[in-house]
């Protein structure tokens, strides 16, 4: 099977012979545009797991970042190329469940996946990956019942294991054990060749939302499983502070952790135009430049903010895209999907001063601050173990970055907008003209980026030039010291034949040569070749047709001075001949310098 993970042009992605085994939450497929270096780096990390080298990831990224899309499209190519990996695909969801419950669930979604995988039949895959169907143990066996695939036998025996234990009163965690190291115990079974890739999507509501008894941190169940090499784990989580805390106290060392960047910029214009197509929305390249500004790349944002909806401008102009930001900040979904953030954070700690750090922090956007600085710069009326408690609370629920002790605002501006907008009055913000001041502050802010980016442009530019300055200057040298040695080459060859006006005289037998022979005072000789009673000094230009008028008077000059004060300091008692050679020949004028000072010119 050839590799499916194809480009295509304008950042999007062949789709010839990918089955969609799992319904993409894109939608369309050829929608899914760009996210090039994160598919190939899953790409070949999922490949290096039929080598069994590949480690445990966890894959972690905000919310709308587009971690589950890229997953979802991992997912439906590992399918499709089917040459030994199955694909396993578990989404956590908010709502508490026992630990029973997920035993029979997660087990029950694996085996589904397996027997789509075996059969080919991807609706087996999409109905386990849709958390609307109901599944169980008692239907899985009706359904395997019939089926004709490897390791039948012991699919139907490990399910019938499952139905016993249902039946039994075991502690929660025992459940939620058996359940995760089924994949695992699958991959290790006596003649499964195959391998097994977990991508287990919104990992944080493991901990959050599985009832498991006594032991209130039920992602601990996976220490022994993630180190498994035929079953590694891709897990992600939009809380990245509360997952990344998670694997460090409870599963330390047994993931590495990844983190999703924004997307990059011309991937994010190319899908701004695409969705701005689909929704009817006329927007041209600079008015999808200052969208993706706005939303710093980050790819759900930006169908949020072009997705209609009453009330909603329409996007023509720039002045719309502000209008349509208003919107979104005041009463749409980039409202209620950050008011989830906030609420998580400030329901712990309900301070006016965690929105008023998170606002700073947003506000200097690319600038760092230690907690001592921040107390400085806000006035706060803080004890510093208080401040830097719900500094790691903000941290932890993603709404402030974290760097080496400093902390900064994260990477998406549409939060300053929603703290802007729900909160103006408890961080200063102007009451009066606050439209104007709103939409003055996105674009002052994209200004201040495009300058930025024209200042990075321009020195940039002026270090290319230097380079190529320096590029060029070595290659004009390699190219005249090649010539050098042609010219040596044919003054050798004279020797040889005896026919050469320059050496007459000289025997074959009898000469040495020397290339860049440099002076006490650092002037050089381009050639010196000395025979047993003369001694030939020669000059070497390799100018472009265009340039040869630079060879000048004066430069001839400077070359019969430098050779004759070298032959007096060092061949007293040879006869000096001089030689100027030009690759592309000379301008008529200068021949008569060259007769007048007794040298002898070629090409």
């Amino acid at each position: 099977m050839k590799k499916l993970l194809r480009r295509d042009t304008h950042n999007r992605w062949e789709l010839d012979g990918i089955e969609f085994a799992i319904e993409e939450r894109v939608g369309e497929p050829k929608n899914f545009i760009g996210r090039t270096e994160e598919l190939e780096f899953l790409y070949k990390w999922s490949d290096n797991i039929l080598k069994k080298v590949s480690r445990s990831m966890a894959f972690l990224g905000r919310r709308k970042i587009g971690k589950s899309l890229i997953l979802e499209r991992l997912y439906n190519i590992i399918y499709s190329e089917n040459k030994g990996l199955i694909p396993f695909y578990y989404e956590f969801s908010e709502g508490m469940r026992t630990g029973k419950e997920f035993f029979e669930d997660f087990i029950c979604r694996f085996y589904l996946q397996i027997a789509g995988y075996y059969t080919r039949n991807f609706s087996l895959n999409r109905r386990a990956v849709d958390r609307r169907s109901k599944v169980d143990f008692s239907v899985l066996l009706t359904l395997f019942e019939p089926l004709d695939i490897p390791h039948k036998e012991e699919i139907i025996s490990d399910l019938d294991a499952g139905i016993r234990m249902l039946q039994k009163d075991q502690s929660p965690y025992e459940y939620v054990l058996a359940a995760t190291a089924t994949p695992r115990g699958f991959a290790t079974t006596p003649g499964v060749e195959e391998k097994i890739v977990q991508m287990i999507d919104e990992f944080q509501y493991l901990n959050m939302y599985i009832d498991a008894g006594v032991e209130d941190k039920p992602c601990k169940a996976y220490m022994s499983t993630a180190e498994m090499k035929v079953a590694p784990l891709l897990i992600t989580g939009s809380l990245m502070g509360v997952v990344s805390e998670e694997l460090m106290l409870w599963l330390p060392q047994r993931f590495y952790e990844v983190i999703v960047p924004k997307m990059n910029i011309d991937e994010s214009i190319a899908m701004t135009l695409n969705y701005g197509s689909i929704y009817g929305q006329p927007i041209t390249k600079e008015i999808a430049e200052y969208i993706v500004h706005i939303t710093n790349n980050v790819p759900g944002r930006i169908v949020e903010l072009l997705t209609p909806n009453i009330n909603k401008p329409i996007i023509r102009t720039i002045e719309d895209v502000d209008r349509a930001l208003d919107f979104e900040v005041d009463q749409g979904n980039i409202k209620k999907d950050w008011d989830e953030y906030l609420n998580m954070a400030m329901n712990a700690v309900n301070d006016v001063n965690m929105r008023r750090i998170t606002y700073f922090l947003c506000r200097h956007e690319g600038e760092w601050f230690y907690p001592m600085e921040l107390k400085q710069e806000l006035c706060l009326e803080l004890d510093d173990k208080k401040l830097r408690d719900e500094l790691m609370l903000l941290h932890k629920y993603d709404l402030v970055e974290m760097s080496g002790g400093r902390y900064g605002g994260v990477f998406d501006r549409t939060l300053k907008k929603v703290l802007m907008k729900q909160y103006g009055d408890i961080l200063n913000l102007p009451v009066e003209n606050f439209d104007a001041y709103f939409r003055n502050d996105s674009l002052l802010d994209y200004l201040k980026e495009r300058v930025k980016r024209l200042e990075l442009s321009l020195e940039e530019t002026a270090k290319l030039k230097h380079k190529l300055n320096v590029l060029q200057g070595d290659i004009n040298n390699l190219k005249g010291h090649y010539y050098e040695r042609e010219v040596l080459l044919g003054l050798i060859k004279s020797i040889i034949n005896s026919d050469g006006v320059l050496t007459e005289g000289i025997s074959v037998t009898d000469f040495s040569y020397k290339l860049s022979f440099f002076l006490e005072d650092g002037k050089e000789i381009d050639i010196v070749l000395e025979g047993g009673d003369v001694v030939i000094m020669a000059e070497c230009k390799n100018y472009a047709p265009g340039n040869i008028y630079k060879i000048t008077q004066k430069m001839v000059e400077a070359f019969t001075d430098k050779a004759r004060r070298l032959a007096k300091e060092r061949f007293q008692q040879k006869k000096l001949r001089l030689g100027y050679f030009s690759k592309h020949g000379f301008e008529e004028k200068i021949k008569t310098v060259f007769d007048r000072h007794g040298i002898i010119c070629g090409s």
